[in-house]
């Protein structure tokens, strides 16, 4: 008898989700954050999807709650490294960003290598003869500080070069590391690589800015606030040569190029018809987001075949 195959099978998904300023007034505390991950790691588990993290490890955060899921979900019989090195694609990845390491130890890691892969994503060429200077500098120093930020960035697009399409909820608007808030960045490369693209608004933050510009909405004054990286950026502490555009911040600019895109475009990336993807943007229902969600996938790879 034929095994039915799933209709997501080798499709690789970026989730980026995360409370911020206002998901808690809305809701959803971190424990309800945590919560609706799950529910969107099992619903694309079931369609046969890997998922993809880019998120560090917080003792209640997103990676704590994928953790346990993963400890769930894993065989029995842990695979040997041999064999865990024979799978192309775990279902669960998380990279890490520079210079974060993981915290789970050699052990627990090779006990569930069939189901959590977890990697460092390092930082690019140009910055690695200046790796160890800056860990020896410190957060405090602006070394250090240009160092992360440009990190996290190189994630982002490993992540993009990883993945088939992303997924992005929520996102803080403030206290960000990098250039821009993790999702807006992560969305701007999307947009960028004309990538399938899925964004829900019911934790606000960030994505809540992000559908707002694609609808063609005049920018606010809390999207991408100045941030000391400003000056780093316009006088780095290391000279680069390559990756001009990743040493831009320009908050217009971005608000602009996502406007620019508009519903259409971006519909027709994502599979999702334009009333299907206006409905995704707003709905408050977590179980209609997943479903529309693996609505729009399912047509990427159905596309794709």
């Amino acid at each position: 008898m034929t095994p039915v195959q799933r209709p997501l099978t080798d499709c690789i998904v970026n989730i980026s989700i995360s409370e911020n300023e206002e998901s808690d007034r809305r809701g959803f505390p971190i424990w309800q954050v945590n919560r609706v991950t799950l529910q969107l790691v099992s619903a694309l588990f079931g369609q046969g999807a890997s998922v993809a993290f880019g998120h560090d490890w917080r003792e209640d955060g997103v990676m704590e709650a994928v953790y346990g899921f993963a400890r769930q979900v894993q065989p029995p019989v842990p695979l040997s490294p041999l064999d865990a090195e024979a799978i192309s694609q775990p279902l669960l990845r998380n990279l890490l960003p520079w210079p974060e390491k993981p915290r789970l130890s050699p052990l627990e890691q090779e006990q569930l290598n069939a189901t959590l892969r977890i990697e460092s994503a390092g930082l690019p060429e140009t910055l690695h003869a200046v790796e160890a200077v800056a860990r020896r500098a410190g957060p405090d120093d602006d070394l250090f500080i240009y160092a992360r930020a440009r990190g996290l960035t190189f994630l982002r697009h490993k992540l993009g070069e990883m993945c088939h399409a992303r997924l992005c909820i929520g996102g803080r608007r403030v206290g960000y590391q990098g250039r821009y808030p993790g999702i807006i960045e992560e969305a701007l490369l999307a947009v960028r690589e004309n990538r399938p693209l899925y964004l829900a608004s019911f934790l606000g933050g960030a994505a809540e800015q992000v559908v707002s510009a694609i609808e063609g909405h005049p920018i606010t004054d809390d999207f991408c606030r100045d941030s000391p990286l400003i000056g780093l950026y316009l006088d780095p502490p290391v000279k680069e040569v390559d990756f001009k555009d990743d040493r831009t911040i320009d908050r217009q600019a971005i608000w602009k190029e996502f406007s620019d895109v508009g519903l259409e475009k971006f519909a027709t990336a994502n599979y999702l018809t334009v009333e299907e993807n206006e409905e995704l943007f707003h709905t408050p229902v977590v179980d209609r987001v997943i479903e529309l969600v693996l609505i729009g996938l399912s047509r990427v790879r159905a596309a794709a075949n």
